[in-house]
């Protein structure tokens, strides 16, 4: 797996899990406690990278976004028909 996809698929878990214990604070009488995984892999996505993800501007991750996302850090551009 490349290192791009790695960082994506770690990132789209950890933040998503982020976003579940946030509405779980809100709502506790809606949301069950849900199971987490334990060690320091999982402790460094949670209390290191989620706040500092959350943390920057959006124009900023953005362009991170696009720079590990695409070749060259350009988005292919799309022509507009019609």
């Amino acid at each position: 797996m490349a290192f791009g996809s790695w960082l994506r698929k770690n990132a789209e878990k950890y933040l998503m899990e982020a976003a579940q214990e946030s509405v779980a604070r809100r709502y506790p009488e809606y949301c069950a406690e849900s199971y987490r995984e334990k060690g320091l892999a999982h402790f460094f996505w949670k209390n290191v990278f989620v706040p500092v993800y959350l943390a920057i501007p959006w124009p900023v991750r953005r362009k991170i976004i696009l720079f590990t996302s695409y070749p060259g850090g350009k988005r292919p551009s799309w022509k507009k028909f019609g």
